[in-house]
């Protein structure tokens, strides 16, 4: 238990002000009190800590050498109590906390460091917590309040989860570069029915696996997919031209060598990606999607 030290902080202030005036006149003219009240609060300041901090005379108010000690301080503790004040209304606002963030291998490039830079800018007093996660966890993690937001790719939630897009962009075909259709300016999704798609597991990525496989049953087939591709293995079997893939443009900024990408014909072939919370109306989470909305915006990621 923090003991109780008896001290009133409009106490402390009375007395720095009165300290840094040095006159009990002034001082009461800045508080815009009676000066009976400045000197009443500044003996009972006295009586509390049961010494003398000024020495006053028909002139001037001038410190004790523990009046001079303890302004030191004083001033201290009331910078602290005036910032703590600011960070708690900050806090109110959803201007200022710890956000802790998840977030999925899809939106490392572009996603999640862009949100990261314009919150900087628009918040900085949030201090952010990010750490990438499976998309399957996300649920249990956000449930079990390990984190406060996830940025993922779009897949459904259990009752009480909520999602809000935050930006959708075109899916794109990545293929061996000594691929017969790395040459084509376009390729239509159709015409890869025949081929095996590398693909991370659903276990792993349900959101980015719904998405490849909803968009490939709206191109009229049912694709055939590599059971055990993971990780570093999707690409592998990529470059050496073992498998086609449906990939996020912004994963380009990190392709692999001996892999290029292609345009598909269809427009509709995107993946959205939710920013996703369990929560209530909380302030921080709330101000944080205000930012992402305007960083949508101003993007044209929407």
């Amino acid at each position: 238990m923090i003991p109780d030290s008896g001290l009133d902080l409009r106490h402390l202030r009375t007395f720095a002000v009165v300290a840094g005036r040095g006159s009990f006149t002034r001082a009461a003219d800045e508080l815009h009190i009676a000066q009976q009240a400045v000197s009443q609060q500044i003996k009972a300041l006295e009586r509390s800590l049961g010494v003398t901090l000024l020495r006053r005379s028909s002139r001037r108010v001038e410190l004790t050498a523990e009046g001079a000690v303890f302004l030191a301080d004083c001033r201290r503790v009331l910078a602290a109590a005036d910032r703590a004040a600011r960070r708690v209304k900050a806090a109110a606002r959803g201007e200022a906390g710890t956000l802790r963030l998840a977030y999925t291998l899809t939106t490392v490039w572009q996603t999640m460091p862009r949100r990261l830079q314009r919150l900087a800018e628009l918040a900085p007093q949030i201090k952010v917590e990010p750490r990438e996660v499976f998309g399957a966890d996300i649920p249990e993690l956000l449930f079990a309040e390990r984190f406060d937001l996830a940025l993922a790719p779009r897949t459904s939630y259990p009752k009480g989860f909520n999602a809000r897009a935050i930006r959708r962009e075109p899916l794109l075909v990545a293929l061996s570069k000594s691929d017969p259709l790395a040459r084509r300016k376009r390729i239509e999704l159709a015409t890869l029915a025949d081929r095996r798609f590398e693909l991370w597991p659903r276990e792993m990525a349900p959101g980015f696996y719904d998405t490849v496989i909803g968009t490939c049953r709206t191109a009229g087939f049912e694709p055939t997919v590599d059971e055990q591709a993971a990780g570093n293995t999707v690409w592998g079997n990529l470059a050496r031209g073992q498998g086609v893939a449906l990939i996020n443009a912004s994963l380009a900024e990190q392709l692999p060598r001996g892999i290029t990408l292609v345009p598909l014909t269809e427009p509709t072939a995107t993946l959205t990606y939710d920013a996703v919370w369990h929560l209530g109306d909380v302030p921080l989470i709330q101000r944080t999607l205000e930012v992402a909305a305007q960083l949508a915006r101003d993007s044209h990621w929407l």
